[in-house]
């Protein structure tokens, strides 16, 4: 008989935790819950204790989006981990900056015990999961549907990348848009992070490739 997936979970919601544990503690002989953290802290110390098979990792730490950064320390530090993350949400921006950050799988927390359990085994033997709405999002955005490229930047965020796609300064932009400059820069960390650009250039070759400049 095979040893059972050692697995490990991360979540800043105590009693989600618990239920965690429980949910997988109940289920079948082939997996093993090893241990458990609060934070990503934490969850750096008890890998390095004891590394996981597959680490469960929530995406939101008390109100803020860092799941991604705790899996990319993670991935960086042990190359052979396998990560499947958890979220409220549902955004192709988030799916797809989580699975740039070394994650194996991604999948909601509303989802029912038997897929996330099949997440995890999908994960654990080397595949790439998606749950059935992430699953679907993903396609639309491939194909072009609702949840095209495009629609990974907010109305505004879309308005200032093809500003700071043609090369004025932030002060022009700003003043163009009748918002502050700090605005304007908070808007173009958003508008790289999403599209994975890193320079004004990237920038426009991202509007040019999914056809937005004329939107």
């Amino acid at each position: 008989m095979s040893s059972p997936v050692r697995i490990a979970l991360v979540d800043d919601h105590e009693i989600f935790l618990e239920s965690m544990v429980a949910l997988i503690g109940n289920a079948d002989d082939d997996l093993k819950v090893i241990w458990s953290a609060l934070s990503g802290e934490e969850a750096l110390d008890k890998a390095r204790e004891q590394l996981p098979d597959v680490l469960v990792l929530d995406y939101t730490f008390k109100g803020k989006a860092i799941g991604g950064e705790i899996c990319e320390r993670l991935c960086r530090e042990f190359p052979g981990l396998k990560v499947l993350m958890l979220s409220v949400s549902e955004e192709i921006a988030v799916i797809r900056e989580t699975m740039q950050k070394g994650a194996r799988g991604y999948t909601s927390k509303e989802i029912g015990k038997a897929e996330l359990l099949r997440g995890i085994r999908a994960v654990a033997a080397g595949e790439y999961f998606l749950d059935q709405t992430a699953l679907g999002k993903v396609v639309a955005w491939l194909t072009g549907g609702k949840g095209k490229p495009g629609c990974l930047l907010t109305d505004r965020e879309l308005e200032v990348a093809k500003l700071y796609s043609k090369g004025p300064k932030i002060r022009d932009i700003a003043q163009s848009l009748f918002i502050s400059e700090d605005t304007v820069e908070s808007h173009i960390k958003n508008i790289r992070s999403k599209t994975g650009a890193a320079s004004r250039y990237e920038v426009a070759e991202f509007i040019q490739r999914h056809c937005l400049s004329e939107e």
